[in-house]
């Protein structure tokens, strides 16, 4: 059994890995097109409000895609943390092992898909029923 145990925190180790350099790879493409976009451009600037407008919103836009990613990088270090402590797999709310298909999905995920939901709140306004 300790051998599955092993295999299995092997397996998130690198599922993790590749995540996170998944994430890079994306992030830096980002970051390299919309700066070699804006160095090909700079003497295209427009004079109009209205494309300015529009502009700053696809601009704030990659900001937030960004952050996103950024949080997600913070999120893979803290799980390949808990893999090396040896509590990787155990939900953070309950104590519970969080499934193996959920990991696999999001690896990153320090909760248990019932806590999570919990910690997302409710999906639908209270007294609605579907």
């Amino acid at each position: 059994m300790p051998d599955d145990l092993e295999e299995t925190r092997k397996e998130f180790r690198n599922l993790l890995a590749e995540h996170k350099r998944r994430l890079w790879t994306e992030l830096r493409e980002e970051i390299f097109s919309r700066n070699a976009d804006q160095i090909s451009s700079q003497y295209d600037i427009p004079q109009d409000l209205g494309e300015k407008s529009i502009l700053d919103e696809l601009s704030d836009a990659g900001l937030a895609v960004a952050d996103i990613r950024r949080e997600q990088l913070t999120q893979l270090d803290e799980a390949q943390k808990r893999v090396e402590m040896g509590t990787y797999g155990i939900c953070e709310g309950c104590g519970e092992r969080i499934g193996i298909e959920r990991l696999r999905v999001v690896p990153f995920s320090p909760y248990c898909v019932n806590c999570q939901k919990g910690k997302e709140g409710p999906s639908k306004p209270p007294g609605v029923t579907l």
